[in-house]
């Protein structure tokens, strides 16, 4: 009888050690499955793509959709100016709405401005699909003289950010402790100072989670990107469905254009790692 329940005991423990794994590899085949299948695609040469049977396992492995894409060619140009516009772009616009959105949260979040209906209002801004907007932004950006150029793509991104900036930071703020500021305000410090030396060290994961958010976020945008950018400010999306001929789509060059679109956004994730660990163990503290 001992033994029995040890046995039982012994499988019910290995059964609930096994059956995660039995869901979760699954699920990360069905995941990675396409990034693999890019980066095949992105390595092999034009010919190997449509072959019948399809190869699984690598072959034939080459550079050139990476040279090609790298360098240009006479019907499409090289995908480092697309990428440096996007960096330049992502980066400007995530900084604008960061600036923003911080102040928002933290004057709703600690002063309570506008109750409860202003935190709903600025959330409602999410609401509307962007293709919805295309027509009076194109038309506006058109009488200002902002279509195809950066000032125009970094305000819209910027205008479209602050709300998802706002919403993931007001948690933050009012889970903060206030004692540190209510020091800083009897020490003689005004609201900014108090703001910019005192909450934000404390909002420091907050802001790196919402950077991460923001910037992929701008990074991935397509309809608006397309809509009101042209032949001199264009990004990484836009330039992708350009990659054609008269007669076919280059899959093999849009593979490497697409694996090296990637690259920015994972970086800056691993670069920011540290604070998005603290952050989300903060969010779950709350």
């Amino acid at each position: 009888m001992t033994s029995s329940v040890k046995r039982r005991r012994t499988l019910n423990y290995r059964m609930r050690t096994i059956w995660p794994w039995l869901v979760i590899v699954p699920f990360l085949l069905f995941s990675l499955f396409p990034v693999y299948w890019i980066i095949l695609t992105a390595f092999r040469p034009q010919d190997d793509i449509f072959q019948s049977p399809v190869a699984l396992l690598p072959t034939n492995m080459t550079l050139d959709n990476i040279r090609t894409v790298w360098f240009g060619t006479s019907s499409n140009e090289p995908v480092v100016n697309f990428l440096g516009t996007s960096l330049i772009i992502g980066v400007c616009a995530s900084a604008i709405a960061l600036i923003l959105g911080v102040a928002c949260a933290y004057a709703i979040g600690r002063f309570r401005i506008g109750g409860t209906f202003l935190p709903t209002f600025i959330l409602s801004f999410r609401y509307v699909p962007a293709i919805a907007l295309i027509v009076p932004f194109f038309m506006l950006y058109r009488s200002l003289g902002l279509l195809d150029s950066y000032t125009g793509l970094i305000l819209i991104y910027s205008l479209f950010s602050v709300p998802l900036i706002f919403w993931l930071l007001l948690g933050y703020v009012e889970a903060a402790p206030r004692e540190l500021e209510e020091a800083a305000y009897v020490d003689g410090a005004g609201h900014w100072k108090t703001l910019y030396y005192v909450a934000l060290p404390v909002l420091m994961p907050g802001i790196a989670i919402a950077a991460v958010f923001t910037f992929i976020g701008i990074w991935n945008e397509f309809v608006l990107a397309y809509q009101l950018a042209g032949n001199k400010v264009a990004t990484i999306t836009v330039y992708l469905p350009r990659l054609r001929t008269a007669i076919a789509e280059l899959y093999g060059e849009i593979a490497a254009a697409s694996l090296l679109a990637v690259l920015p956004g994972i970086l800056f994730a691993a670069v920011m790692q540290r604070f998005l660990v603290r952050g989300l163990a903060f969010g779950g503290l709350k």
